[in-house]
């Protein structure tokens, strides 16, 4: 009998401590623990920026026509051809040597004319591109912009102009995510009554081709804030309708919570914070933070 017992205590024994292990098993697999990478606040200058939208264009468009009337010789461009000035564009034959260049007692070069580039600059819009084709005076032929007279046109908003006068410069951002610097050159003289924007020239320092018609994006600087408390702006989270902000700072090495922030001035990488205020060895969520609940357990990775 006692045998009996201590078979059965045994047993007893080993089944609470599988029990206790598959316990302690599901307790560490219902709490995982999220991978993220941290970051701290620094400590520097943070240009205030207005973001406007704005259109490249070129100023100087020579339109080319037919001098003439008569018969297209030659076609010595493509559409989009750089080509400098005086080169010859087209060679053009009057009407009346075109009909008598069979009789050989003319010159052969007899009637031709040709047609040559007024400026340096980039063949758009190719109206002729075939020989032995009849034009009529003044028909055109094609179109040169003068390359190193790109500009951009800004919307800017009355109350803004200050920060768009003459002189003062700013940044453009193309579609591709290219920044490059401008001035502004010119206000001109026209308001969008409905908008009740100004439209402001700025000069573009670009060193590669860009087509007229882009629409870009326009920064001007309203200042420099001294001293501000700066983070990736990816750090940062918000609801949905954009009226409350918060971060994940880690309160040890292993937990993350909820702290609400008061933001400032922002660009499109960094943002200021105002509250609350953190130290250097606070760690705050750069990656791995959105969608996260109040409180959770998370690890570091590289």
């Amino acid at each position: 009998m006692r045998k009996i017992q201590i078979i059965l205590f045994s047993f007893v024994l080993l089944f609470t401590i599988s029990c206790n292990n598959q316990t302690e098993t599901t307790e560490k697999k219902e709490n995982p623990r999220v991978q993220v990478k941290t970051t701290s606040v620094t400590q520097g200058k943070l240009p205030d920026y207005i973001e406007l939208s704005g259109k490249t264009i070129y100023l100087n468009k020579n339109t080319i026509v037919a001098p003439i009337s008569g018969y297209v010789a030659k076609v010595n461009v493509q559409q989009g051809d750089k080509v400098l000035k005086g080169a010859t564009l087209f060679t053009m034959q009057s009407a009346e040597a075109f009909v008598m260049k069979q009789n050989d007692n003319l010159s052969k070069n007899y009637g031709f004319i040709k047609i040559s580039a007024p400026t340096t600059g980039i063949i758009t819009d190719l109206k002729v591109v075939q020989t032995n084709i009849y034009l009529g005076e003044a028909s055109v032929m094609c179109e040169i912009i003068a390359s190193n007279n790109i500009r951009v046109r800004a919307d800017v908003p009355f109350e803004y102009q200050k920060y768009a006068a003459v002189g003062k410069t700013c940044k453009v951002e193309l579609p591709d995510g290219i920044s490059i610097n401008a001035i502004f050159s010119k206000i001109l003289p026209q308001m969008n009554e409905q908008a009740q924007t100004v439209k402001i020239l700025a000069d573009l320092n670009a060193s590669i081709f860009i087509p007229e018609n882009m629409i870009v994006k326009i920064w001007l600087d309203k200042g420099i804030k001294q001293n501000a408390q700066i983070l990736p702006k990816n750090c940062v989270m918000t609801d949905a309708l954009m009226t409350k902000f918060w971060v994940m700072k880690l309160i040890n090495d292993s937990i993350a919570v909820n702290t609400p922030v008061k933001i400032g001035n922002q660009t499109h990488a960094q943002i200021e914070i105002i509250e609350p205020v953190f130290n250097s060895q606070d760690k705050i969520i750069s990656e791995g933070a959105y969608g996260l609940s109040d409180t959770v357990m998370v690890e570091f990775i590289k």
